[in-house]
């Protein structure tokens, strides 16, 4: 059976962590998180860490909270 987990990163859903012969790969819903799908990982705090530092090296803009 496949797991999935919705990965956020900064209130703002970036993709799904999916599993994959019991490991976990990232497949991304935005555009400036493609760069961090390929990679399978043991866990998945990893992956998230992966996913987050390659979003804080790019254009991603930070979620703007109202006020």
């Amino acid at each position: 059976m496949i797991r999935s987990r919705p990965i956020e990163i900064d209130g703002r859903f970036v993709g799904v962590a999916v599993t994959q012969n019991g490991m976990w790969r990232f497949i991304a819903t935005e555009p400036a998180a493609r760069s961090a799908e390929g990679p399978l990982f043991d866990a998945l705090p990893q992956l998230q860490r992966r996913v987050q530092s390659m979003l804080a090296g790019s254009a991603f803009p930070p979620l703007r909270r109202a006020s």
